[in-house]
């Protein structure tokens, strides 16, 4: 393969013929009845040796469009790394006294959301503004919070957690909500849990769905729970201040106030809370009262503002400027700072950027729930016969679900990922073979890996039957009458498409188009995708790190909840398998982590031999401040968030 090929891959030379994919819109849950079409429209503009794809995505439900335009770039000449001569140094900043800003990254920082089910982020636990049952410590054991503690039955059915006395809830607006009690605790989380409440659309809806059943508060101190499927990581993970968890919030709030009210006013227990809220733009926070409950958690400065910047660049020349005293910035941005004058802070967390064979739906009934063991309703993913998924019992037999995985297969080699590293990372991240597992920890083996081998790609596709749906691909490539058109998705991650997760999508679909695929990377809104994840109705492969995808996970935690019916309802991989359901209770219930381990690693042995999650790269999630403003911030370690324990942050 020529220089110029892979970098025109790396810059996503998409061009072609009209895409047409099928998807389904409407609310957080609901899937559309109807298939939505996405038709495209490609404008190319040549100015000297660069070529501009423009793409205008139409989507239309039932009379209604929305549309979203997407920007591609690419280059057929060859780029060299951007030289840096001199580093950026610290300016002095221009903000407000007293109060540190910090530019985030994202594509909606939304409005205030005090209700769990109307998904009120739960990220309020990392800011300070809300709190969960326990907390990190730096040696990976658990820390209490607002419970203090907690007994699990014998036969893992069921559980108690008692809760602290003598917190307060914040007054908002004049409301004083009180004391904190048990019930404030069930009532958070069973409002966000998709069995206790189908309306809501909390982000952990469905994995709290697949865990348990209705908390129940037995007195002001006291809960108690069945577990739908007991997993040994639930303190460690979903109701904990690392993992994907919950800020509790108050049940007088919602009931004295109304549902209208709490949608837009933060009642929380945290030492931080609410101090202004503009939708879409900042948000300020405040130090409560200065006499936190807690007193390590107690803020170490007053006041501190977060702005939305989803433009990567933006945040960097922000704090340059001196404009912000803290930015989120990508690998190739924070390369070029002086990092004697500005500082790195991170959770730990690098996310990892793989690839998600959605559509490979192996379950026949449902796994858990009132619907446990029903037959699982018609799966529209296998109407067509996509090369990429394997349908059970089809016309082909077995033989279709070996065809599909050994595509999988070449798709995953065709990937050159060292070079995605070096490229778009500035050689700060790591390669990612699957999805979950960090090359970096003790455990991984090279058996594991995916080779870089794009003539073994074509040779693999070549052997394969030449009898599944072709789309609208060319002929006239490496491929022949074996090429096929396949479009990849990029996920919320970092930003989105227009972030380094959309440089990653383009660079997977430019990889593809080179062993002779029609390609395209969408990057059109996750609220437009979700309900098709949330359906199980998505046959496109997507760039995402689906949940788990982050470099400080435990190599044994539990994976494959959101890859199995156990959380239908709720968010998934796009995949479903009766072996992983398997693979998670085994993780899930192993008694001590070496039995997790073993089981984890069975797991990674079955999702690397099937090349259902493929893996890219990692993305460095870090933070950097300007030492002459922020005197320090260390953050604690987290796997499912970026930034944390802003109770931590001093100035000078």
């Amino acid at each position: 393969m020529s220089n110029n090929g892979k970098l025109k891959l790396l810059f996503g030379l998409l061009m072609g013929g009209a895409m047409i994919a099928t998807v389904a819109c409407g609310g957080a849950d609901d899937v559309a009845a109807e298939p939505i079409i996405i038709r495209e429209t490609v404008i190319v503009t040549e100015k000297g040796e660069d070529v501009i794809v423009r793409e205008t995505v139409i989507v239309t439900e039932k009379g209604d469009t929305e549309t979203v335009e997407v920007v591609v770039t690419a280059t057929t000449a060859p780029i060299a790394p951007e030289v840096v001569e001199d580093l950026i140094k610290a300016p002095d900043t221009q903000t407000p006294a007293g109060t540190a800003v910090i530019a985030v990254g994202g594509t909606t920082m939304g409005s205030e959301n005090g209700r769990g089910a109307n998904q009120c982020c739960e990220g309020l636990k990392n800011t300070g503004v809300g709190e969960t049952l326990y907390r990190r410590a730096a040696d990976d054991s658990t820390l209490n919070w607002l419970a203090t503690d907690f007994t699990i039955a014998s036969d893992l059915s069921s559980a108690t957690v008692t809760i602290v006395s003598g917190v307060s809830f914040q007054v908002v607006d004049g409301y004083d909500a009180g004391m904190m009690t048990a019930a404030d605790v069930a009532w958070t989380m069973n409002d966000a849990n998709s069995v206790t409440n189908p309306e809501s659309i909390h982000g952990q809806a469905g994995d709290f769905a697949g865990l348990w059943g209705e908390w129940t508060a037995v007195d002001d101190t006291t809960i108690t729970f069945d577990f739908t499927a007991y997993d040994s990581t639930w303190k460690d993970d979903y109701v904990n201040q690392s993992g994907q968890a919950f800020t509790v919030l108050s049940k007088s709030a919602f009931e004295d106030q109304g549902a209208d009210w709490v949608a837009d006013h933060i009642v929380a227990t945290g030492p931080y809370q609410v101090e202004e809220w503009l939708r879409d733009e900042s948000y300020t926070i405040a130090n409560r009262d200065g006499t936190h409950w807690l007193a390590e958690l107690e803020p170490k400065t007053d006041r501190i503002q977060f702005v939305q910047v989803s433009e990567p660049t933006t945040r960097l020349s922000l704090l340059r400027n001196g404009q912000v005293d803290m930015a989120h910035l990508e690998p190739k941005d924070a390369a070029k700072l002086d990092l004697t004058e500005f500082t790195q802070t991170t959770a730990g967390g690098a996310v990892q950027l793989g690839i998600f064979f959605s559509g490979n739906l192996w379950e026949d009934v449902y796994a858990g729930g009132d619907k446990a063991g029903q037959p699982l309703p018609t799966k529209a993913t296998f109407v067509h016969d996509l090369p990429w998924i394997g349908k059970p019992g089809s016309s082909h037999g077995e033989g279709d679900l070996e065809q599909a995985r050994l595509i999988r297969r070449a798709l995953a080699i065709a990937v050159d990922r060292d070079l995605v590293n070096e490229t778009l990372v500035a050689g700060l991240g790591n390669v990612v073979h699957v999805e979950y597992f960090s090359t970096t920890s003790p455990n991984w083996d090279a058996k594991w890996e995916y080779p870089y081998d794009p003539d073994g790609a074509i040779d693999l596709i070549k052997a394969q039957d030449n009898d599944y749906n072709h789309g609208q691909a060319g002929k006239d490539g490496p491929l022949g009458d074996w090429a096929f058109e396949i479009s990849i998705y990029a996920g919320p991650e970092l930003g989105g498409g227009s972030s380094i997760t959309g440089e990653v999508a383009d660079a997977v679909a430019g990889f593809w188009a080179d062993i002779g695929l029609t390609t395209f990377s969408l990057k059109f809104s996750y609220a437009t995708f979700r309900p098709t994840v949330v359906g199980r109705a998505n046959t496109h492969p997507w760039i995402t790190s689906c949940d788990k995808g982050r470099e400080s996970n435990p190599w044994h935690f539990p994976k494959g909840l959101v890859q199995t019916t156990l959380t239908r309802g709720g968010f998934a991989c796009g995949f479903e398998s009766p072996e992983i359901l398997g693979f998670y209770r085994r993780m899930a219930e192993a008694a001590d982590s070496a039995t997790a381990t073993i089981a984890a690693n069975e797991y990674l042995d079955y999702v690397y031999y099937q090349n259902l999650q493929p893996g890219v790269v990692s993305i460095p999630d870090a933070y950097y401040f300007n030492n002459k403003k922020i005197k320090s911030f260390k953050m604690d370690l987290a796997a499912a968030s970026n930034l944390n324990s802003l109770w931590n942050l001093e100035l000078k």
